[in-house]
């Protein structure tokens, strides 16, 4: 059960973030929810297709990371090999919080940073330094901070990106079946994608619309990102070779 504490400089000034693969398992993950936020970085790494919520019917998008339960491909002994890491894995053992703003009640809730500090990977004598010397932020804590950024951004536009995709009817089922050798075969079911052809034969208003907000390009990189299958079954060969 996670412990939520408000981070600070001076209760938390010797906290350190085990950031290395084997301190924990909340990396060892075959996919990761993303946010539209960070899809123009994403999409360059990881094939990315939306999944509709099984209880909620919520639409999401997920990074495909793996090939196989609790596989991720992208992580090495020494850490991530990609360029890019979804923000729900970069952030680590920290989260956002909100406080209520005293002056009036109508005010906007002001984002806090929190730790876990029950996370198997937050100690004081091993890894990243979350401050520096004197109560500055430590380089980590800034990659961290971004990332929680993207998260809370991306809250807010995914529901723009989603409402305008079902809106405009641009997704459409995909079944993928990728065949690893002669005996093993691995099958992406349940999942959907952007219909390039729908999405290409929309009507200027259409069109105006998604540009006006932000998610016709990214809906193009969505498209573009179904090739990184191919660098997965290539990670994924080059993994079983070695055994």
């Amino acid at each position: 059960m996670s412990k939520a504490t408000v981070l600070n400089n001076v209760d938390h000034k010797h906290l350190k973030v085990d950031t290395r693969p084997g301190a924990s398992k909340h990396q060892q993950v075959n996919r990761s929810l993303v946010y539209a936020t960070e899809i123009s970085e994403l999409h360059k790494e990881f094939p990315l297709i939306f999944h509709k919520h099984p209880d909620t019917g919520q639409t999401q998008l997920h990074a495909i990371l793996g090939l196989e339960k609790d596989e991720n491909l992208f992580i090495a002994e020494s850490g991530w090999t990609s360029r890019f890491v979804p923000a729900l894995l970069a952030r680590g053992p920290f989260s956002l919080g909100y406080k209520k703003a005293e002056q009036q009640e109508n005010e906007q809730l002001s984002p806090i940073i929190c730790v876990d500090v029950d996370d198997p990977r937050v100690n004081t004598e091993q890894g990243e330094d979350v401050f520096l010397q004197f109560g500055g932020e430590a380089p980590y804590l800034s990659y961290v901070i971004k990332a929680l950024q993207t998260i809370e951004q991306g809250i807010k536009f995914d529901k723009t990106l989603t409402t305008l995709v079902e809106s405009m009817d641009l997704l459409e089922p995909v079944s993928i079946k990728i065949k690893l050798s002669s005996t093993d075969e691995v099958n992406f079911n349940d999942y959907y994608t952007v219909n390039q052809e729908k999405l290409d034969q929309l009507d200027s208003d259409s069109l105006y619309t998604l540009n006006q907000y932000g998610v016709l390009s990214l809906l193009y990189f969505v498209v573009s990102s179904m090739g990184n299958f191919q660098r997965l079954i290539e990670l994924k060969n080059a993994k079983s070779a070695m055994f």
